[in-house]
């Protein structure tokens, strides 16, 4: 990767950072300024989640810095926080001329499991930024949950605890620049997933049996770097039958078809619009949703669509 690509690369002064990244107020370059912007919580609307929520403020400036580091050119089969790349795209790598298997694997709390240590490493080794100007992005984009007042945070806390997780200083779960940090910073990681097979989005796929050395092997690197799996997560399809990728089903027949939860969603969301037509949170969920599943079949819902999209005031 060519780091250099990058307007971040090799900042040596916080006034030059100011400007990249239009800073104005110097608080925003404090930790405890920046861990005062964050909420974290459990999200209990599905299965549990850790949520580290940055106010407006501080989204903006994370904003920036994601476009900044989007300037890195990126292998081609990594997805996860690139602009202009989807989850269909990621699903449709796996797609080829005759039937596949799959193998796919999950990281428990990956972005919890990324510490602070390794962040700076990156900024300060990788792109060649000064100690204090490294010390500063990392401000930006992890948080120390040993900050915060411990009785505020016991879901938190017990939450880490279950999936084993004992980095209170981390990467930020929802913040805008977490996706592609977390491969910058694991690189190298990926390089050896890539090594072992032709795709490193933690979704392997071949014309022939995945073998349980394979797997093992999967399992060692990831350990190596001490990332741990969640193996609730961890799934093997054979040819025939249909296989889930990043939210998109591959049927028996190797075509790329809209989950049932999402077309659910949208008949929901549509019900509810046609009843509301002035509700424009609504119309905007609606169309995200449809958005989203006509990346997958761009035949799906057209008539929703139309709905979603149209003016209800004309």
């Amino acid at each position: 990767m060519k780091y250099s690509d990058c307007p971040l690369y090799g900042i040596r002064s916080k006034r030059m950072l100011k400007y990249v990244l239009q800073i104005k107020n110097d608080d925003m370059l404090k930790q405890s300024n920046i861990t005062s912007k964050i909420h974290p919580y459990i999200d209990k609307t599905k299965k549990p989640r850790l949520i580290e929520a940055p106010q407006a403020e501080l989204k903006i400036v994370q904003r920036r810095i994601k476009t900044l580091l989007g300037k890195i050119q990126t292998p081609d089969n990594v997805f996860s926080g690139i602009k202009g790349k989807s989850y269909p795209e990621n699903a449709r790598m796996h797609i080829g001329g005759r039937k596949r298997n799959l193998y796919k694997t999950d990281l428990t709390a990956f972005f919890p499991s990324i510490s602070r240590e390794d962040v700076y490493q990156f900024f300060n080794n990788e792109l060649c930024c000064s100690p204090d100007v490294s010390e500063v992005l990392t401000n930006l984009t992890t948080v120390s949950l040993e900050r915060f007042p411990k009785e505020e945070l016991t879901e938190v806390y017990d939450f880490l605890g279950q999936k084993g997780v004992h980095c209170y200083n981390h990467l930020i779960s929802g913040a805008p620049t977490s996706q592609i940090l977390s491969y910058l910073v694991n690189h190298k990681m990926f390089d050896e997933l890539h090594t072992l097979s032709a795709k490193n989005d933690m979704v392997f796929s071949s014309e022939h049996k995945i073998s349980s050395h394979f797997r093992n092997s999967v399992k060692s690197i990831i350990k190596k770097y001490r990332y741990k799996l969640s193996h609730n997560k961890v799934k093997g399809y054979s040819k025939g039958y249909p296989k889930l990728v990043t939210g998109v089903v591959i049927d028996c027949n190797e075509n790329m078809i809209v989950k049932n939860s999402l077309q659910h969603k949208i008949i929901l969301e549509f019900e509810h619009l046609r009843k509301n037509p002035m509700d424009q949170e609504s119309r905007q969920r609606l169309r995200g949703l449809v958005t989203s599943a006509q990346q997958i079949d761009k035949s799906i819902f057209p008539n929703i669509k139309r709905f979603a999209f149209e003016n209800p005031s004309k």
